[in-house]
């Protein structure tokens, strides 16, 4: 692992291996390949992001680690169990924030425990007022969605993951509907959340800063079918800053991530694949 965690040789969370997705289309003659053959590994505690040019499967390949979506080929593993459908080890954390608009903050955070069943209503609402406090909404609690900003809402939704305590985290373009301020500061209190929580978490995004400063490491996805192009480690030290964007370091991993989108943007153009 990278940064702060350095030299720590952790278990495998997660493990794909030569990992295939693929779908039938109306009236298609043959399956439409949006993965073919993603190996990867996250180890436990681990920030990994994936980028990659339009259309390349990171996302599909996140709902694949999900449950959501069947493989159709390799193998999915999480804590050397093969993923078979969704599972309470595992939080999804959506580009929109999805919250109900008739329950409070505090009640859309403790949706999924309600859900469970396994808690008493009184541990129900501690644990959502611990995870309210942990993305800074303390005195929100009892606030409408309507009533938040878009910055606002996601936290509430990350809340919402978390308070199922997932071993996984698991985040779609979670700041892409937001301007770009408020993204920035957001990729800022991720990171604090996420050194707080311990959450292995997997992120996938079309912004190649934000991916650089939030992970220990970035994974680069070809054009369609997806497969891992590359892995750039990340050795900047943790915690960060915003201003390590600026960091001669920083801007040598990011030309290095440009370099492979580019050159699989412009294999993708030549060979008419979907890029």
């Amino acid at each position: 692992m990278i940064g702060d965690r350095a030299g720590a040789q952790g278990r495998t969370r997660l493990r794909a291996s030569e990992v295939r997705i693929s779908y039938w289309q109306h009236r298609a003659e043959e399956p439409f390949v949006a993965v073919d053959g993603v190996s990867l590994e996250v180890i436990e505690g681990e920030f990994v992001s994936i980028v990659g040019p339009s259309g390349c499967g990171k996302t599909t390949f996140l709902n694949a680690v999900d449950g959501l979506i069947p493989i159709s080929g390799g193998s999915l593993e999480l804590d050397g169990r093969p993923v078979r459908g969704p599972g309470r080890d595992r939080a999804m954390v959506f580009q929109q924030p999805s919250l109900l608009p008739w329950r409070s903050v505090l009640r859309n955070i403790t949706y999924g425990l309600e859900l469970e069943g396994r808690r008493s209503r009184a541990e129900i609402k501690e644990a959502g007022l611990r995870y309210l406090s942990l993305v800074g909404l303390d005195g929100f609690a009892n606030v409408y969605p309507g009533q938040l900003s878009g910055g606002m809402q996601q936290r509430v939704n990350l809340a919402r993951a978390l308070a199922t305590d997932p071993e996984m985290l698991l985040l779609d373009e979670p700041f892409a509907s937001l301007d770009a301020q408020t993204r920035e500061f957001m990729q800022l209190e991720l990171l604090r959340i996420w050194r707080q929580s311990r959450k292995t978490a997997l992120f996938i995004t079309h912004d190649i800063k934000e991916a650089i400063y939030l992970a220990d490491r970035v994974v680069v996805f070809t054009a369609r079918p997806g497969r891992v192009k590359e892995v750039v480690p990340v050795p900047l030290p943790r915690p960060r800053e915003l201003r390590v964007k600026r960091d001669p370091r920083f801007i040598e991993i990011e030309d290095r991530v440009w370099n492979c989108i580019e050159q699989e943007a412009a294999a993708a153009m030549a060979g008419g694949r979907s890029a």
